[in-house]
């Protein structure tokens, strides 16, 4: 583990971290400042929120709709936790150009990149019909019309990052991100630790090829036409592919048991997805189960996603989760029936 930017838990959490010292371009002026200096014509008008380490703003540059993203190193409001750092701009970036011409996974076009501000702009998607899926979730919108092309789109980025070699900046590798995503699977069996190690041994020996474990509601767009594109790449690693699909269906059933979705909707949209991601890359049915399992206990208790609030809601992603360890659910077809 890099010691800079992991605190073990045998560590006291109190003892002082030293942070990098924070650029003044995480304001959103002196950001618009900096880009006119360098001769674009461009306003930054309003925040899109963007993700934990990044700033995006729709913007308007000669006259175009355009997004910025500004990525900064995010300082831990909980002193347990890493350190986020900026770096996985240059991941972002890279998976971007590499898909740019790329007809079968649909990303933003990418316009400029200034790496040493680890600023990009980007194409707008929301000025061309597109809506994140998970605002649509939280509006009551949601949609089982882009379920095929999703399942399609993420089984053609796995084909076509099998042609990619491995970048030599990767912020987040395949140790870190198995050791923070199995945490909760972890302290559910604290006397066995079997689910947790089995999954682990999968996780980083399976790791010839790129995989984007954030490929949830919150990085993908989609239009009425159920047309989509992925965004946010900066945590993408060299592990185990097989964990992207179950990664992206986890969230599906989450919100499902959360009470965002209807459940037949979400099941609907699970076998869809399913269907037609198989038609292009075969499911490990057992590996299957197993991953989104893990990643339903990852968010169980409402880290690093929207929506989970409640008692109610806490306590069903539990026990979704230990009924696929404890009743050693391996197939699709008995997953779909605990929601």
């Amino acid at each position: 583990m890099n010691k800079n930017k992991y605190i073990h838990s045998v560590l006291p959490s109190s003892k002082p971290k030293k942070y990098p010292k924070q650029s003044p371009l995480i304001d959103k002026l002196n950001l618009q400042k900096e880009l006119q200096k360098r001769g674009l014509k461009i306003e930054l008008k309003e925040s899109l929120k963007g993700g934990f380490i990044s700033q995006v703003y729709s913007a308007v540059l000669d006259g175009q709709e355009v997004v910025i993203k500004h990525t900064e190193g995010a300082f831990p409001f909980d002193p347990t936790e890493l350190y986020l750092d900026k770096k996985s701009h240059k991941v972002d970036v890279q998976v971007l150009k590499n898909l740019q011409n790329n007809q079968e996974v649909r990303v933003p076009k990418l316009l400029y990149d200034f790496p040493d501000i680890t600023t990009s702009i980007m194409e707008n998607l929301y000025s061309k019909g597109f809506s994140l899926m998970q605002e649509d979730i939280f509006k009551n919108r949601f949609s089982i019309k882009a379920a095929k092309n999703v399942g399609r789109s993420l089984a053609h980025l796995i084909l076509e990052s099998r042609k990619w070699k491995e970048f030599p900046y990767i912020v987040q590798n395949a140790q870190m991100s198995i050791y923070e995503r199995g945490l909760e699977l972890r302290l559910s069996y604290p006397n066995s630790q079997k689910e947790y190690s089995t999954l682990e041994k999968e996780y980083l020996t399976n790791n010839e090829y790129f995989s984007w474990p954030d490929c949830h509601p919150k990085n993908v767009f989609v239009n009425e036409k159920g047309e989509v594109a992925f965004i946010d790449f900066g945590y993408s690693q060299w592990a185990d592919q097989r964990f992207m699909f179950p990664s992206h269906l986890a969230h599906i059933v989450l919100y499902a048991l959360a009470g965002y979705i209807k459940k037949d909707s979400a099941r609907k949209y699970l076998m869809r997805c399913i269907n037609s991601f198989k038609e292009i890359e075969p499911v490990d049915e057992k590996i299957f189960c197993h991953y989104l399992a893990m990643e339903v206990f990852h968010r169980a208790n409402g880290k690093w996603v929207q929506g989970i609030e409640t008692k109610k809601q806490k306590l069903s992603l539990i026990k979704f989760g230990m009924t696929v360890f404890d009743d050693k659910i391996i197939s699709i077809k008995n997953l779909l029936k605990l929601f």
